[in-house]
């Protein structure tokens, strides 16, 4: 990457039978200075773009919160759960609209998951007014 430049780019097939590589220039830019190894991938179906975002461990967990009735501090108490709990998302939808239902989904790296269980952690976000559905997904390399 040249330093006039603010992306990286590379075309690719779309194919099945042509598994997509990443260049040694993406890898070294992905890689955290602690030289961690693995990277949660994010597709979002709705934009079609895919985020590759660095973890410190081999191991993340997807949160998803469905809201029955959206109250006006959800936000502000999702973010004092993940405070008090001193856990930094990796990446977070924000409020998702479906056909059905208000959607949260959020991605922490499982090793900051110190200061809470992830029983106590699903029990503190349901816990917030208007969720009527919590699931944790340990998701791993």
């Amino acid at each position: 990457m040249s330093s006039n430049s603010v992306t990286i780019a590379k075309m690719i097939s779309l194919n099945e039978s042509a598994p997509i590589s990443l260049p040694a220039d993406f890898l070294e830019t992905l890689k955290p200075k602690d030289g961690a190894s693995s990277a949660v991938m994010i597709l979002a179906p709705s934009t079609k773009i895919i985020r590759i975002i660095p973890s410190k461990s081999d191991k993340v967990i997807k949160v998803s919160i469905e809201i029955g009735e959206l109250s006006p501090d959800f936000l502000q108490e999702l973010g004092v759960v993940f405070m008090r709990s001193k856990i930094k998302t990796l990446y977070s939808t924000g409020l998702c609209f479906t056909q059905e239902t208000c959607l949260y989904e959020g991605y922490v790296d499982k090793s900051d998951l110190k200061e809470v269980t992830e029983d106590n952690l699903k029990t503190e976000l349901q816990n917030i007014k208007g969720v009527s559905k919590v699931l944790l997904e340990e998701l791993g390399v």
